[in-house]
């Protein structure tokens, strides 16, 4: 009988998305600061070469290919001019894939499912972003797997 592969753990996970994040955005040579584990609220501060631009990133991360993230409410996400999101799926697998999602897109994008959850059961009770399924919008979704692919500081 074939041994099931032991699924990896989600503290590894977390800090496996941030690595691939920071190795992308190196080979875009930004310059990449990953924060230490507890940090509230960012997991890289990126940095122009000359260190005149800066962002704030927090990389959300799943070993498979879910159709979303949990996110914090609405109210408490960042939404600066500077605060972004990277959402990081297929960790286990090849190809990794990888959605760049503003502050402000993030904080929108989570009031829209929160306001979808109150209106059907009265209350939020999981505060996300989808990038696939019945609830995810398709735009959304092509213009932030393309801003990964092209974004840098």
């Amino acid at each position: 009988m074939a041994r099931k592969k032991p699924e990896i753990p989600n503290d590894l996970v977390g800090i496996a998305g941030v690595h691939y994040v920071a190795f992308e955005l190196s080979r875009r040579k930004v310059v990449v600061l990953p924060t230490t584990r507890n940090t509230a609220g960012y997991d890289i501060i990126a940095v122009s070469s000359d260190g005149t631009r800066h962002a704030n990133i927090q990389v959300k991360t799943a070993q498979r290919r879910p159709n979303f993230w949990p996110m914090p409410h609405s109210g408490k996400i960042p939404n600066g001019q500077h605060d972004y999101f990277v959402l990081v799926r297929g960790i286990k697998k090849n190809p990794i894939e990888c959605f760049f999602v503003t502050g402000k897109e993030a904080r929108s994008e989570v009031r829209r499912v929160e306001n979808r959850q109150r209106a059907k059961s009265g209350k939020v009770t999981f505060p996300c972003i989808y990038v696939a399924g019945k609830y995810a919008l398709k735009a959304a979704r092509e213009r932030w797997k393309s801003a990964w692919e092209k974004w840098t500081i």
